[in-house]
């Protein structure tokens, strides 16, 4: 069984989006120094081990929701509610960073970035008028495009389960998935390799291409009682796997379903190692707030003094992340949610 009290996913997620901000931090300051330490690091698996989180822990509340209603309403509560406020706050505060004037922030092009991001269409409007056009990067949160991922993730759970459930051996459509979602992957990076044509390195970022990350995480959850039972000789196969996969020779197909058992072991095999939680569901916070925060640090220079801006810039995001938890996102769960229940 899944202990849903003590497990390490709160600490894992807050890890993860810790990751993902350094290396944003890296790559958008371009800061020699950042840019070292953020080099350590992979924001790329971070995500990925995002996905596999998200394929475990919603097919776990879909699998628990009394109704589909039930289950939308608890996505829905979750994720949009802190999503839509940053995309809001910012898109207004930024009007003092922005070179042009009232009547030429507030057009037609900021109505398009509201209404793009909103749709999670962020590839639509990734900039509002006249804001960071001096910095490396114009976007002001390039964070935000796994949002639509994760969406549209939800919207396919309710169509899988239905198939899962009409068919006696649930593994043929779990695995029918990752197989797919790994030929989809091959193809475009393949393309992209062939003709450097960034649409296909894009296209391999969008849901087809992730599924099979979801579906890992969504097989470990079906299965779990073995994977339970078989864990230790699975981690030692899962890393072994990664390390030649990384060193030499490409088995991308094993990729996916090596790093879940790893993040997941981790999660939910590991020892427990403590309620990260305590102070609420900070990791999404993290993720949706760091890039702009960082953005605003970049316009202003504030890396030029590395020991003042480090300390400031975690603290900056840390005390963002908790008052949108506390103000905002919590504001919206049921009062049944873990969160809820655990920390009142």
């Amino acid at each position: 069984m899944i202990n849903k009290k003590n497990n390490n996913f709160d600490l894992l997620r807050l890890l993860l989006a810790t990751i993902v901000a350094i290396v944003h931090a890296g790559q958008l300051s371009g800061n020699i120094h950042i840019n070292t330490i953020s080099q350590h690091f992979n924001s790329g698996l971070a995500v990925d081990s995002f996905f596999i989180v998200s394929g475990f822990l919603i097919f776990m509340s879909y699998e628990s929701s009394s109704s589909i209603s039930t289950y939308f309403n608890k996505r829905i509560r979750r994720i949009l509610p802190g999503y839509l406020f940053v995309i809001t706050f910012f898109s207004i505060i930024l009007y003092f960073t922005s070179i042009c004037t009232f009547k030429e922030y507030f057009n037609l092009e900021f109505l398009k970035y509201i209404l793009a991001n909103f749709l999670t269409l962020n590839f639509i409007q990734s900039t509002l008028p006249g804001v960071f056009e001096t910095n490396n990067v114009h976007a002001v949160n390039g964070a935000l495009w796994t949002i639509k991922i994760e969406i549209m993730f939800y919207i396919s759970i309710p169509f899988i389960v239905y198939f899962i459930k009409k068919i006696k051996h649930k593994y043929i459509i779990l695995v029918s998935i990752y197989i797919l979602s790994i030929l989809y992957s091959i193809v475009m990076l393949h393309l992209y390799n062939k003709d450097n044509n960034l649409l296909f390195l894009q296209l391999e970022k969008q849901l087809l291409g992730q599924f099979a990350f979801f579906i890992s995480g969504a097989m470990l959850f079906y299965y779990f009682k073995y994977f339970q039972r078989y864990s230790l000789l699975l981690l030692i196969g899962a890393i072994f796997i990664l390390i030649l996969h990384r060193y030499y020779i490409n088995i991308y197909f094993l990729y996916p379903i090596s790093l879940a058992i790893i993040i997941l072991y981790f999660a939910t095999v590991f020892k427990y190692l403590g309620n990260f939680g305590r102070y609420g569901d900070l990791s999404f916070g993290i993720y949706i707030w760091h890039f702009p925060i960082l953005q605003i640090f970049i316009y202003y220079n504030l890396f030029s003094n590395l020991a003042f801006s480090i300390p400031f810039l975690i603290c900056i995001i840390l005390f963002m992340s908790y008052l949108s938890w506390h103000l905002i996102e919590k504001r919206y769960l049921f009062s049944s949610s873990y969160y809820i229940k655990s920390n009142p």
